[in-house]
């Protein structure tokens, strides 16, 4: 059963979150300053060792380059970069498929295999200005779009073997944030405040209104969806079982983004407004948890592991990730790059 396809009544029963009824039909407590030896500190690309845990890639913006996080939450560091730092404009990966996504100068889209594979183009798949990426929760599809433009590429098949099938996609109005989920559906947040959230893939688009966006993000395996209010301090699981679950925190502080851990049992909230991660338990709303950070989080984005983020990423200062999954969750640092 889609998602979406919930009834008239289901949908206006969600009332902190205001859905379009008449458009339907039927860094544990605290951060920790402790990775392996107890003070953040840098570490040199050269002592990484190729053969052991890997936790997955990060993107930095400042030198574009995408390197990935050897070792395991609290004793990690980070790699050389997988690509030419510079060559690309944009790029993301998924721990859970290792695949890497890459937009270059030019606009062109590629596909990487990770750890070593190279750069594969994408016939005819070309964006114009900042291009996101957004993958799935299992990494087998992804979107590549520019916040303000009304098309995207959604692409599925996604492999180490860097095939996919590649579709365009269009949206009504011009979106500033996509979700992708495991079973093939695109959702679309346009607008600051109001937002609203259009299915662009399907055959039952419906859609929902936030006072303001706060994140969007499908559970892993499934269509069921999380939006945050960041007007209302809402989240909202819409699931296709039952009616809109609405949990309020007052831990959210202009939240920009939320995901799902891998078992969908969790959810991670992440704030613009303040040094710091929430932590939702999908099965006990009243289990809440905000874990402060020695950052402020610019992104919430999927690491190996039940629920591991990264909140910030590589540079000459460490760099954060939460483990929200942990018996105490906490936020760890990544020590800084050793320019060589």
């Amino acid at each position: 059963m889609n998602v979406f396809a919930l009834t008239r009544s289901a949908c206006c029963a969600g009332a902190l979150v205001t859905s379009v009824c008449g458009l339907l039909s039927g860094c544990g407590g605290g951060h920790s300053a402790s990775s392996s030896s107890g003070v953040p500190a840098t570490s040199a690309n050269a002592a990484v060792a190729e053969d052991g845990p890997l936790l997955g890639y990060v993107w930095s913006g400042s030198d574009q380059s995408l390197r990935p996080v050897m070792g395991v939450p609290g004793a990690s560091q980070f790699g050389p970069s997988v690509i030419a730092p510079g060559t690309y404009l944009a790029a993301a990966a998924s721990a859970q498929s290792g695949v890497a996504v890459l937009v270059d100068r030019s606009g062109d889209v590629s596909l990487m295999g990770l750890p070593a594979g190279s750069p594969q183009p994408l016939a005819g798949v070309h964006v114009s200005g900042n291009a996101q990426i957004v993958f799935s929760p299992s990494g087998g599809a992804a979107v590549v779009f520019v916040a303000g433009q009304s098309a995207a590429y959604f692409l599925t098949g996604l492999s180490a073997s860097t095939q996919a099938q590649v579709q365009v996609l269009s949206s009504p109005f011009a979106p500033v944030a996509m979700a992708v989920s495991d079973t093939g559906q695109v959702v679309a947040a346009t607008g600051a405040s109001p937002t609203t959230l259009t299915l662009l893939t399907g055959n039952d688009a419906r859609v929902a209104t936030l006072g303001g966006f706060g994140g969007v993000a499908f559970l892993p395996g499934g269509s069921n969806l999380l939006a945050v209010d960041s007007v209302n301090s809402t989240l909202t699981l819409i699931s296709s079982s039952a009616a809109p679950q609405n949990i309020a925190s007052n831990a959210f502080r202009s939240p920009f983004a939320v995901a799902a851990s891998q078992d969908g049992r969790t959810a991670v909230v992440a704030n613009a407004g303040d040094a710091s991660v929430v932590r939702i338990d999908l099965t006990n709303a009243a289990n809440q948890m905000r874990i402060p950070c020695a950052c402020q989080p610019d992104r919430l984005s999927a690491l190996s592991g039940n629920a591991v983020f990264a909140l910030t990423g590589p540079g000459t200062v460490p760099a954060w990730m939460v483990d929200a999954s942990a018996s105490q969750p906490q936020t760890l640092f990544i020590p800084a790059i050793v320019k060589q």
